[in-house]
């Protein structure tokens, strides 16, 4: 697709936005639809595994070392405490090793840092953000497609990209496959500053909850709590209920721990349920495409959400340049990322399920496999082992059209 052509993405989270600064910095003309009125400081923080960066640093060297800047840079030696909810070491996991092995770090962050570095090199490569403006529709006529705004407008470009997340408006046009499906479980999502933990990264689980904890920056640590619950529960009861009500669920547990989440500020929670959706062949309709939790939304179970989006928008920019044709650039992209996405979301949906323990038996299970793996999760190592380059022409298996679509329920099996 030639340099002039204009791209438009919906949605101005971490995959619009790095979709934006790829395709901005290969000379696309971006313009990025975000339905917020400002792009603020939400949720807590994320992991990015040694595959997000490299997606980072290939959208931009300078990308690359902000991130590198403003979280903190897993060392070579550290390791991640796996512990149950007295405090008693199930094991040590060696993040560290995995940085060696692969030639680059994890980086646990901030989410607001990361999608501030993200807007300043979108803007940075030209790309125009346009705040207050929902998507809504879209319609292809003549090699062009127009998309509906919510200010009663349309708006033409080249290609669309779906980046809208897990409510996607355009993937709900385009392929009619209802709501996502809940996963048994909410998050609620924090950040504790000074705490006496820092830098501690660690996993604390107990008996329906799993607390997962990362240091962010010099002085904060961010964490997620994952509690099985009927849905719309937690959600319902507001930040500051939400806080109370996570406190007494882990009373009695190791004191540090509790003490950590004790200091959160209410007003910075987050409190969502989980939720995925079942993996499918088509991302492309045309001169449309989906992108990150539009395309596969995933438990957050291997923390590969954010990671996984930052890959998307890299394989689109690449196709994009590739193809002088935009719908088959589409499809090279979708070819490239299918099939690798669905493993992904298959996976974490299992390893979620392992991960909370919700009967005394399955906590049981999910403390040994940790005890005998000396990791949180049985394949990391496989997922985020992953460089651009490595996307290579689509093989047979990873083609959208025609690829199957994965049966998770047999899949999951066993989890």
């Amino acid at each position: 697709m030639s340099g002039g052509s204009h791209v438009v993405v919906a949605g101005g989270g971490i995959g619009g936005l790095a979709a934006a600064a790829a395709l901005a910095s290969s000379g696309f003309g971006v313009t990025v639809l975000e339905r917020a009125a400002h792009i603020g400081d939400v949720g807590s923080g994320l992991l990015l595994y040694q595959n997000g960066i490299a997606a980072a640093d290939a959208i931009s060297p300078r990308l690359g070392r902000g991130i590198r800047a403003a979280g903190h840079v897993v060392g070579p030696e550290d390791v991640r405490v796996l512990m149950d909810s007295a405090g008693r070491v199930l094991a040590r996991e060696r993040i560290g090793e995995m940085g060696r092995r692969l030639g680059l770090p994890q980086v646990p962050i901030l989410r607001s840092a990361l999608q501030n570095l993200l807007l300043r090199e979108a803007a940075a490569a030209g790309a125009h953000i346009r705040l207050g403006t929902a998507v809504e529709g879209y319609s292809q006529d003549g090699g062009r497609v127009s998309v509906d705004l919510s200010d009663g407008t349309a708006l033409d470009g080249d290609v669309l990209v779906a980046a809208d997340g897990l409510n996607s408006v355009i993937r709900a046009a385009m392929l009619r496959d209802g709501p996502p499906q809940y996963l048994g479980y909410t998050s609620v999502r924090g950040r504790a500053v000074g705490s006496e933990l820092h830098p501690q990264a660690f996993v604390a689980n107990g008996l329906g909850v799993q607390i997962f904890v990362a240091p962010a920056d010099g002085e904060t640590l961010y964490w997620t709590a994952k509690i099985t619950s009927p849905p719309g529960v937690w959600p319902a009861m507001g930040q500051q209920a939400a806080l109370a009500a996570l406190l007494d669920r882990i009373a009695g547990w190791h004191e540090p721990v509790v003490r950590m989440i004790r200091t959160a500020d209410p007003a910075d929670l987050s409190v969502t349920d989980i939720h995925d959706r079942d993996p499918v062949s088509r991302w492309v309709d045309g001169r449309v495409t989906l992108l990150g939790d539009a395309a596969h939304p995933m438990a957050p179970a291997m923390g590969q959400g954010a990671n996984t989006a930052i890959e998307d928008a890299v394989v689109l920019a690449q196709s994009l340049r590739e193809c002088a044709d935009p719908g088959e650039a589409l499809l090279r992209y979708q070819a490239r990322r299918v099939g690798r996405t669905t493993r992904i979301v298959l996976h974490s949906r299992r390893q979620g399920a392992l991960d909370q323990g919700a009967s005394r038996e399955h906590a049981q299970a999910r403390d040994g496999a940790m005890k005998q793996r000396g990791r949180k999760d049985a394949a990391t190592l496989d997922v985020v082992d992953w460089r651009p380059d490595t996307a290579g022409p689509p093989t047979e298996a990873d083609r959208g059209r025609g690829a199957p679509v994965h049966r998770p329920d047999a899949d999951a099996a066993g989890a």
